[in-house]
């Protein structure tokens, strides 16, 4: 009877220092997300298969999403759809032709574990000649680019975080 309630005694102890260590979630202590959706519109068409990247100052990432046949999307930063983190985001929007990412281009899962994977593909290359030998933007390249874009908005804790991204050559 001792040997069976030391050993029960054992276990507790053992289950509440793996508890401690690891947490109740049995992951990472992550910041606190909130859903964010909307539609990319380009010259008043919604945009389909574009990659939309919601960046935050102090962030180690952004929150990504692909737009679907309507152009609506769904921010994911470290699950999928789990949105974005809150405050003012600077916004990128790109999208190249299908056959550039058809080769060699990022999965779903590569995109959620590295948002940049997408953007580093589409990047331009430049051959000997000095032409471009990228695959073909097609949005205008001032939105894939952080430091160009000219979109920016708010996610909130207690707002509906839906936007509508209007696009223009």
């Amino acid at each position: 009877m001792k040997t069976q309630t030391a050993s029960m005694l054992f276990c507790c102890i053992l289950s509440t220092v793996l508890m401690t260590f690891t947490g109740c979630g049995g992951g990472v202590d992550r910041p606190q997300t909130y859903p964010v959706s909307g539609t990319v519109m380009y010259n008043g068409k919604p945009v389909e298969k574009a990659s939309v990247s919601f960046w935050v100052d102090g962030a180690s990432r952004a929150a990504t999403g692909v737009t679907d046949a309507e152009g609506k999307f769904q921010l994911s930063m470290f699950e999928a759809n789990d949105g974005a983190l809150p405050g003012e985001h600077t916004i990128t929007v790109s999208k190249v032709e299908p056959g550039a990412a058809a080769a060699g281009g990022p999965t779903p899962e590569q995109m959620l574990a590295d948002p940049n994977a997408l953007a580093q593909m589409g990047a331009a290359t430049t051959d000997k000649g000095g032409k471009n030998s990228g695959p073909k933007k097609l949005i205008p390249a001032k939105y894939g680019d952080r430091m160009n874009t000219t979109l920016k908005e708010t996610v909130t804790a207690d707002g509906d975080n839906q936007f509508v991204l209007q696009l223009t050559d």
